[in-house]
C-alpha cells in the first residue's frame, strides 16, 4: 500500500514542490547569515557592463553570422577582393606593382564581412534603441505623469462607484473610501517628510543621486556595447582558446563531452530568448492596437507591461495582467472587466498560434517542470530568475537525458520514456494507450 502512494505522480509532484520550497528557505537563511549576498551583489555590479555585452552579443549573434555568411559569399562570387594594385610610371616605363594587403584574399573578404555585419547590427541596435525612445517612451512617460496627476480625482470617482455598484459588501466600500480620502494628504506627508525635509538637503541627495545613477547605467551601457563588439568579432578565437585548454587538459571523451554540452546550451538559450522576446513583442503590439481599438485608456504604459511580462513563461501573463487590470480598475472599472477578457483571448492566440510558431518545441519539457523552473528561479533571482530559470534548467534537463540515453543504450535497454510508463494502476494497457499516437506525433517528455 505505502509503495503504491509513494508511486503516485501527485505524491511525486508535491514532493517536488515542498523539496523545492524547503531548498528555497534554507538558502534564503543561509545566505542571510553569511556575507556572501552582499558579495554577490558587489561582484554583480562590477561585472554588469560584462552582462550586458554578453547579452547583447547572444541577441545579435545569429543576425551577425548571418550577415557574414552572406557578404563573405557575396565577395567570391565576384572574385573576390583585387590581391594587387598597379601605379602608372610618369616617364613611361612599366608600370610598377605595389601589394594593397598583407592578408590573403579569404582573410580580407572575413575580415570585411565582418566589418560590414558589425556595422548594420550596431545600426539595429540604436534604430531599435531610436524608436523606442522616440515613439514608445514619451508615450509611456505622459501615461505615467497622467495618471500621477489625476489619481486623487480618479481615486474619487472610483469611490463614488463601489458606493454605488458594491453596497453589498460595505467592508470593501469603507477601504476604497479610505484610501481614496487618505491618498492625498499620505503623499503629500510622505513628500514633505523625505523630500523638502532639512531644507532641501534630501532634495538635493536624491537629485545627485539618480544623476550619479543614471550616468553609471549609461557607463555601463556604452561598455557593454564595445564588449558585444568584440565579442562578435573574436568569439571565433574565444572559443579556439577554450577549446586548446579543453584539448591540453582533458581526454577525447570528456573533451566531446563538454563540446556537445556546449551546444546544448547554445542551441537551448538561443531558441528560448529570442523567441521570448519577440514573443513578448508580438503580444505588446497586439495589446496596443486592441486596446486602442477598443478606446481603452493607458495603451501606451499597459502595453509594455504586458510585453515585458510576458517574456516569463507561465506567470509572465498572470504578473502583466494583475497589476494593469488594477489601474483599469481605479479608472473605468468596466474597462477592466472587457481587458481581463481581451488578455484571455490574448493568451489563448499566443499559447496555441504564436508562441509555438516563434518559440517552437526546442526546450524539449512539459509544463510541470517549467512551472517548477519559474518557481524556483523566481525564489532565488527574482525577475531575471523568473526568465532564465526555464532555459536552464532545460539544458539540465536534455544533458541529464542524453546521459541516461547512453547509458541504457550500453546496457541495451530501452531508452525510450514512453517505455517504462505503467498505467497498471487504471487497469489500462500501455500497448492500447500508445498504438493509439500517430507516429508523426511520438510521446511527449516528462
Amino acid at each position: 500500500m505505502f509503495r503504491r502512494i509513494f508511486r503516485s505522480p501527485y505524491v511525486k509532484a508535491g514532493t517536488a514542490f515542498l523539496v523545492s520550497g524547503l531548498l528555497l528557505i534554507f538558502i534564503n537563511s543561509w545566505l542571510s547569515r553569511t556575507h556572501l549576498s552582499e558579495l554577490i551583489a558587489k561582484f554583480n555590479h562590477t561585472m554588469m557592463p560584462v552582462y550586458i555585452g554578453i547579452v547583447l552579443a547572444f541577441l545579435l549573434c545569429p543576425m551577425y553570422n548571418r550577415l557574414v555568411r552572406s557578404f563573405y559569399t557575396a565577395l567570391h562570387k565576384r572574385g573576390g577582393l583585387p590581391e594587387q594594385r598597379f601605379g602608372v610610371s610618369l616617364n613611361g616605363a612599366a608600370p610598377v606593382v605595389r601589394k594593397t594587403y598583407d592578408k590573403n584574399p579569404y582573410e580580407r573578404s572575413l575580415s570585411l564581412s565582418k566589418g560590414i555585419a558589425t556595422l548594420i547590427c550596431m545600426v539595429f541596435l540604436f534604430g531599435i534603441v531610436a524608436l523606442l525612445g522616440y515613439f514608445v517612451l514619451p508615450a509611456v512617460i505622459s501615461s505615467i505623469v497622467n495618471l500621477v496627476n489625476t489619481m486623487p480625482e480618479r481615486l474619487t470617482d472610483f469611490a463614488a462607484w463601489s458606493s454605488i455598484h458594491l453596497r453589498r459588501f460595505p467592508e470593501a466600500v469603507n477601504m476604497i473610501n479610505s484610501v481614496a480620502n487618505a491618498g492625498t494628504t499620505e503623499v503629500i506627508a510622505w513628500v514633505q517628510e523625505h523630500i523638502l525635509k532639512n531644507d532641501y538637503t534630501t532634495l538635493a541627495e536624491t537629485i545627485s543621486t539618480s544623476v550619479l545613477q543614471f550616468i553609471r547605467v549609461f557607463g555601463n551601457v556604452f561598455i557593454g556595447i564595445l564588449i558585444s563588439v568584440y565579442l562578435l568579432n573574436y568569439k571565433e578565437q574565444l572559443f579556439a582558446i577554450t577549446r586548446k585548454i579543453i584539448a591540453a587538459t582533458c581526454s577525447e571523451k570528456r573533451a566531446r563531452g563538454l563540446s556537445e554540452f556546449a551546444g546544448i546550451i547554445n542551441e537551448t538559450f538561443i531558441s528560448f530568448i529570442n523567441g521570448r522576446l519577440l514573443d513578448g513583442a508580438v503580444i505588446g503590439v497586439l495589446t496596443y492596437i486592441i486596446m486602442n481599438a477598443m478606446n481603452m485608456p493607458l495603451p501606451e504604459l499597459i502595453s509594455v507591461i504586458v510585453g515585458v511580462t510576458n517574456v516569463i513563461p507561465f506567470f509572465g501573463p498572470f504578473i502583466g495582467a494583475i497589476p494593469s487590470a488594477l489601474l483599469l480598475l481605479i479608472i473605468e472599472p468596466m474597462q477592466a472587466l472587457y481587458f481581463l477578457i481581451m488578455i484571455l483571448i490574448i493568451q489563448q492566440i499566443d499559447g496555441n498560434i504564436i508562441g509555438p510558431r516563434i518559440v517552437g518545441h526546442k526546450i524539449g519539457i512539459s509544463s510541470f517542470w517549467v512551472l517548477l523552473a519559474v518557481l524556483i528561479g523566481g525564489g532565488l533571482f527574482g525577475f531575471l530568475g523568473m526568465a532564465l530559470g526555464v532555459p536552464i534548467f532545460a539544458v539540465f534537463y536534455r544533458y541529464m537525458d542524453k546521459f541516461t540515453s547512453s547509458r541504457l543504450s550500453k546496457k541495451e535497454k530501452k531508452v525510450a520514456t514512453s517505455d517504462y510508463l505503467d498505467y497498471s494502476k487504471y487497469n489500462v494497457n500501455k500497448e492500447d494507450i500508445q498504438g493509439s499516437r500517430s507516429p508523426e506525433r511520438p510521446a511527449r517528455k516528462s
